[in-house]
């Protein structure tokens, strides 16, 4: 029979250590490796470790069933590793330990820039590099007619100035830059050198809401309606892209703060365990001066 303080120690032993790489395996079933159950909840979660744009990528090519064959191969590869003892292995310790560390530093700077990634910082931002923004655009329709048909551009700008909102019909009809054809003609915003000189220089000199035309390039006959004019490219325009800026900034300043907040010091020179001391030899009695007393 155990003694009581048999009992007691056996109660009191720590649990065995978790499996490394150990996943819950939450949602419905989809595949049976082994006996072990590949779940909905491990697809999601490898398809959510993906950058965005891959994500994206997945979605739009619809290989989703992909992901699931390389959760149920990652599944294989562990169990089989499990079973050659792997996880003991040093080297393969150090680098669980590793990924673990990362993992945690990751999700850590994660959680901060998320928290300080706002709306007003964005607009701070934007506000502390407006130089950067301040381009003269203008957003525009136009309907273009290839060089052998001037006639046909007189007649269209003709009847276009004679009633406004017959334009984008026109231009789907008439206009040969099929692009914008389908859109009624719409470039959207766009600014200086982006366009052929001619049709800059008008389309840039006319006011909000002219009519200009017929302006002749290269491409042909243009005929140019200005629908509105801006000195510069607003905050929500441009939000994505000062994401990723303040982002960076963002992630450089909390690794500056949590420097100057701890302690940092260069290593003391040590002895390496085992090593031999020896010690420094004496220094010899100096020698008695010339005139010292005998």
């Amino acid at each position: 029979m155990l003694s009581f303080v048999s009992l007691m120690l056996l109660g009191c032993e720590p649990p065995p250590p978790p499996v490394p790489g150990t996943l819950e395996r939450t949602g419905e079933v989809v595949k049976v490796v082994n006996g072990q159950n590949v779940t909905q909840g491990m697809i999601d979660s490898q398809f959510a470790a993906y950058p965005a744009q891959t994500q994206d990528q997945i979605k739009a090519r619809g290989q989703m069933d992909q992901v699931q064959e390389q959760v149920v191969i990652g599944e294989l590869l562990y169990q089989e590793a499990l079973k050659q003892k792997l996880e003991a292995d040093a080297t393969v310790k150090t680098a669980i330990a590793l990924a673990e560390r990362n993992a945690l530093a990751t999700a850590l700077i994660e959680k901060t820039v998320t928290a300080r990634l706002t709306d007003e910082a964005i607009k701070k931002w934007y506000d502390d590099h407006a130089v950067q923004f301040a381009r003269p655009q203008i957003k525009a329709r136009h309907i273009l007619f290839p060089k052998d048909a001037k006639a046909d551009a007189e007649k269209a700008l003709a009847e276009i100035t004679a009633d406004r909102s017959k334009f984008a019909a026109i231009a789907t009809e008439k206009s040969i830059d099929k692009g914008s054809a389908k859109e009624g003609g719409d470039l959207g915003w766009f600014e200086k050198k982006r366009m052929v000189a001619e049709f800059e220089a008008a389309a840039f000199a006319a006011e909000k809401g002219a009519l200009v035309g017929l302006v002749e390039t290269k491409f042909g006959y243009h005929i140019i309606e200005v629908e509105d004019k801006r000195d510069s490219v607003p905050v929500d325009e441009v939000k994505d892209k000062i994401k990723g800026q303040l982002r960076n900034e963002l992630i450089e300043a909390y690794i500056e703060e949590l420097k100057k907040a701890a302690t940092i010091t260069e290593a003391a020179a040590t002895t390496a365990p085992g090593a031999t001391v020896t010690p420094a030899p004496e220094a010899a009695p100096a020698a008695p001066a010339a005139d010292a007393p005998k």
